[in-house]
């Protein structure tokens, strides 16, 4: 080997080296940086030629696993919506209430319906009216309050949903723009991992949101698209999601479809953490209603009978005249729960619970209390299937129901973010640094720029030696 060529191997080994330490130290310092993959510098030696001969690098490469990546992406997606779904089930159970906790309807109905029996014995007491009366407007009142924590429920799943969407479109923007700049940089030779990187992460959000699929095209850029195959990004070119927030909702409020490229798509989104907020939007939370509604319905037609002299108060569609409570729609209403109240007639004048046609009757506060001890006929409603059964037997499988539900979302969600942990570990050791083989690998490195350098002292000491010759 000639000196010329030793000096080759030496000088470009003192080039490639401190080009592969600048990779080592760019890892270590990146190694706790989200989403950030171990980056390596290939080198290769070429033969001696006219040229000379030497050491040469090619580009960065980042690390990756495409399989595991995919797996985590779906893992990503399965997360994302049983960690929303559990926090509605759990807001859901708080606004039931416990079923122990004894502040439920159930609870309501009881001290109602313990107030008439009392009422019952003694039906010209004027406290024992008043209070019939009074625990009649906290059950109401109960009902009310339970109904509007639904639609605000079903409100605060209608905005997030707006969130979320442009959420999604800022990530898919963002994936679009790096396509641009990843496809003309790599057409030039230039590195582009960080750039990678960062389309990595876009795509996470995105995957936590809704569920997705992709891959990379030769030229380096990334195709998206929804698990049902509708493109989202293809090269610079982004379709965009479209969502209005409702405002105050009701239950009666015609929600915002989700769409993309302005064609409806919510009946097809069911993934995600969108998907799980649309169908709290459009179908736990409704269900909710439908339940409250059948349990509302039965106690106004329970609470009836002809010797009670209230007067139809006007305040709903069905003639409340003769019955404990008003404001209803039994034949149309959808949300009954939300306007039913104690009869006004009885509000004024609690005595109507032992007065009939001016002459006392003792048979009024009996017979209320003897009904509302029936059966009462419930239509399938959110979950549970028509039955004919009392009312404290109704509502009691409403808070169980929805316990159980708690207690399900609570158990799968903890599966599937401990699984989540689990992948993203294994991603990570698969892509991201490792800092002990970095720091080895940099020990290395430092070895190499060491023995490069003496050999062009000891190059340069032959060339002197042959000078003085």
């Amino acid at each position: 080997m000639g000196l010329d060529v030793a000096l080759n191997y030496a000088t470009s080994g003192l080039t490639v080296t401190q080009a592969q330490l600048q990779v080592v130290a760019g890892n270590i310092a990146n190694a706790q940086t989200p989403g950030y993959s171990e980056e390596s510098l290939p080198q290769s030696s070429y033969p001696v030629t006219t040229d000379g001969a030497g050491v040469v690098t090619g580009p960065i490469q980042r690390a990756t696993d495409l399989a595991l990546q995919k797996s985590l992406l779906g893992q990503t997606t399965i997360a994302g919506a049983t960690s929303a779904l559990n926090s509605y089930q759990q807001q859901i159970q708080s606004l039931l209430g416990q079923v122990s906790s004894g502040s439920t309807v159930g609870t309501a109905l009881n001290n109602f319906q313990s107030a008439l029996q009392t009422l019952s014995t003694t039906p010209q007491d004027p406290i024992a009216q008043s209070n019939a009366v009074s625990t009649g407007q906290q059950l109401t009142q109960q009902l009310n309050d339970m109904s509007s924590g639904i639609q605000t429920l079903r409100q605060s799943a209608d905005t997030q949903i707006a969130t979320d969407v442009g959420t999604l479109n800022t990530a898919l923007t963002t994936i679009g723009q790096l396509n641009s700049q990843i496809t003309q940089l790599q057409a030039q030779g230039q590195p582009t991992d960080t750039l990678q990187d960062q389309r990595d992460q876009a795509l996470t959000t995105i995957a936590n949101l809704i569920g997705v699929q992709s891959f990379v095209q030769p030229g380096g850029s990334m195709v998206v698209m929804t698990t049902q195959g509708q493109s989202l990004v293809n090269g610079g070119n982004v379709n965009q999601f479209g969502y209005t927030p409702s405002g105050v909702v009701t239950a009666t409020t015609t929600m915002s479809p989700l769409t993309l490229n302005g064609v409806d798509v919510t009946s097809e989104t069911t993934s995600g953490e969108i998907g799980a907020l649309l169908q709290m939007r459009d179908t736990t939370l409704p269900g909710l209603t439908a339940q409250l509604n059948q349990f509302t319905n039965n106690l106004f037609n329970l609470s009836s009978t002809p010797a009670l002299g209230t007067t139809n108060s006007g305040l709903g569609a069905t003639n409340d005249a003769n019955d404990f409570f008003a404001a209803v729609n039994i034949a149309g209403g959808v949300d009954n729960a939300s306007t039913i109240e104690v009869n006004p007639d009885l509000v004024s004048n609690p005595s109507l619970l032992d007065t009939n046609a001016g002459a006392a009757d003792p048979s009024i506060s009996a017979t209320l209390s003897s009904n509302l001890q029936g059966t009462g006929t419930f239509a399938a409603a959110g979950g549970l299937q028509a039955t004919t059964t009392t009312l404290g037997s109704y509502v009691a499988q409403m808070v169980g129901n929805a316990a159980t539900s708690a207690a399900a979302a609570s158990s799968t969600a903890s599966d599937q973010s401990a699984l989540l942990s689990q992948m993203q570990s294994q991603y990570s050791s698969a892509t991201g640094v490792n800092l002990d083989n970095e720091l080895s690998t940099l020990v290395v490195y430092q070895n190499a720029y060491a023995a490069s350098a003496h050999v062009i002292e000891a190059v340069q000491a032959m060339y002197q030696a042959l000078m003085n010759a």
